[in-house]
């Protein structure tokens, strides 16, 4: 092998590295050797299962955040129905009374603004309409 200041090169693997198919293969071991010696994770499989990532699943997030809204307005004196984070007719009605009493728009929902009077972090991240 021939060396010079980038390294161990061959002829035949000099010019192959220097044609347009050369650069995007070099470029992807370049990218796939970092990621080895940086740690990173090499799918997205792994990224999601590595360090404090939104849950895969956004309606789990939303589950959990109306289990939280349903216990939130039971221990207000609000009757919410079974605490399963699933909206069905009983939690609409409390939100709907909870929303009349702090002066909300009436909607029935835990939109942003009934969540912040609720003191629930909305972690959907809708924005006010």
């Amino acid at each position: 092998m021939a060396h010079d200041e980038q390294g161990p090169l061959t002829p035949v693997l000099r010019r192959y590295l220097l044609g347009t198919a050369g650069l995007a293969a070099a470029a992807s071991v370049a990218l796939v050797t970092v990621a080895i010696q940086t740690e990173w994770p090499v799918n997205s499989a792994q990224a999601l299962a590595t360090g404090d990532r939104q849950p895969v699943d956004p309606s789990a997030t939303y589950r959990e955040q109306m289990k939280l809204t349903q216990e939130t307005l039971r221990s207000f004196g609000y009757e919410p129905g079974a605490i399963n984070g699933i909206m069905r007719f009983e939690t609409a009605s409390a939100l709907s009374a909870f929303q009349r009493e702090q002066g909300l728009k009436i909607t029935g929902q835990a939109n942003p603004e009934t969540l912040a009077a609720l003191g629930i972090e909305d972690k959907l991240y809708r924005r006010p309409r």
